[in-house]
C-alpha cells in the first residue's frame, strides 16, 4: 500500500532529498551571500541578527518562504492555513568548528505538536564531510531530557542539548542533499550536525512553518509571522508585513531589527533572570555598536 506523503512524515518524522530548486538557482544565492558576509561596513550585530528572521532582510529569502513547491508539500502535511514564524541561516565556512547540539525544538518552542515542521533547504551541497544534518528517526515520538551545552562553537542560541548512547548514535541518518534539495522534519524530532571538516563552505535555510492555530511561548519567543497560505481565524500572531510595490525589503529590514532587539532581550532574561536591568540594559542595545558587542562576548560572530 502505497503510504501519503503526510502519513510518512508523521511515521518516520522527517522526509529527505525532495528537490525544489535546480543547483545553479541556488548557488548563486549562496554566492551572493558569500559577498554579503564580506562586506567591509557590515557591524557585528547585522552579522549576528540577519541569520534569524532571514525572510525579513533578503528578498531572496522573503521570496523562498512563500516558494509554491515548498508550501504545497507543506499544506499536504499541516493543513491549508499556515505561517511562517521564522527562517534562519545555518553557514559553516571551510573547516569551521561550528555545529549544532542534537536537541528538539519542541522542547523550547512551546507549540502544539504535530503543527509545525522545519523545511531545511541546501543552498549548497550538504555532506556528512561539511557536517550535514544528523536526524534520529522515529524520535519525534518521545520526549529526550535536555541540559544546556555551554559552547562557543555550538549554534543553537541557548545551547540545549542531548546526550545519545552508542545505539542512538548509530542509529542517526546523515541527511546529504545536493544543492537545491531539502529535508522536512517534525517540530520534536531529534536532530543536530556536526562541523565542517571540508574545504568548502555549508550553507542551509532552515524555515518553520506553523498553523495559524498555533501558539508559541511568547515569554522565549516573538510571535511575529508571516501569512504564506490561506487565513489566520485565530489572530495569535501578529502578521508581518510583505513585499509589494509599497513596502521594500528596506522596511522589512526595520521590522527585523526591532524583532531582534526584542529577541534579545528575552535571551537575555534567561540569562540574567532580573528585568530592571534588562531595561536599563536596553536602552543601550537600541545601538548597533553596543549589541554587536555583546554578540562578540557570547560567541556569535560573523562566520
Amino acid at each position: 500500500m502505497h503510504m501519503s506523503l503526510k502519513s510518512k512524515f508523521f511515521e518516520t518524522g522527517y522526509l529527505k532529498e525532495i528537490k525544489i530548486f535546480e543547483p545553479n538557482e541556488v548557488l548563486k544565492i549562496a554566492t551572493q551571500y558569500e559577498s554579503f558576509l564580506n562586506e567591509k561596513n557590515l557591524s557585528n550585530a547585522e552579522a549576528v541578527e540577519h541569520k534569524s528572521k532571514t525572510h525579513l532582510y533578503f528578498e531572496w529569502a522573503s521570496q523562498i518562504v512563500k516558494n509554491e513547491k515548498i508550501i504545497n508539500i507543506v499544506k499536504e502535511i499541516l493543513g491549508e492555513n499556515l505561517y511562517c514564524w521564522n527562517s534562519l541561516i545555518f553557514y559553516k565556512s571551510p573547516k569551521s568548528k561550528k555545529f549544532v547540539s542534537m536537541h528538539q525544538d519542541q522542547n523550547y518552542w512551546g507549540i502544539k505538536h504535530d503543527k509545525a515542521l522545519t523545511v531545511s533547504l541546501a543552498l549548497t551541497e550538504s555532506t556528512l564531510d561539511n557536517g550535514c544534518l544528523k536526524i534520529l528517526p522515529y524520535s519525534h515520538k518521545e520526549n529526550f531530557l535536555h541540559e544546556n551545552y555551554e559552547s562557543r562553537d555550538n549554534m543553537l542560541a541557548r545551547g540545549q542539548s542531548i546526550t545519545l548512547d552508542i545505539e542512538k548514535k548509530n542509529s542517526l541518518d546523515n541527511i546529504e542533499l545536493k544543492a537545491g534539495e531539502c529535508c522536512i522534519f517534525h517540530g520534536n524530532i531529534v536532530h543536530g550536525s556536526g562541523k565542517n571538516n571540508s574545504l568548502k563552505s555549508r550553507l542551509l535555510f532552515s524555515m518553520r512553518f506553523l498553523t495559524t492555530d498555533n501558539m508559541v511561548n511568547k515569554k522565549l519567543y516573538y510571535n511575529d509571522a508571516t501569512l504564506v497560505s490561506g487565513v489566520d481565524n485565530f489572530n495569535f500572531f501578529k502578521p508581518e508585513p510583505q513585499l509589494s510595490d509599497t513596502i521594500s525589503i528596506k522596511n522589512l529590514r526595520e521590522l527585523h531589527k526591532k524583532i531582534l532587539i526584542s529577541q534579545f532581550s528575552k535571551y537575555l532574561l534567561i540569562k540574567l533572570k532580573f528585568k530592571f536591568i534588562i531595561n536599563i540594559l536596553m536602552f543601550f542595545f537600541k545601538f548597533d555598536i553596543l549589541r554587536g558587542f555583546s554578540y562578540f562576548l557570547i560567541g556569535k560572530t560573523k562566520k
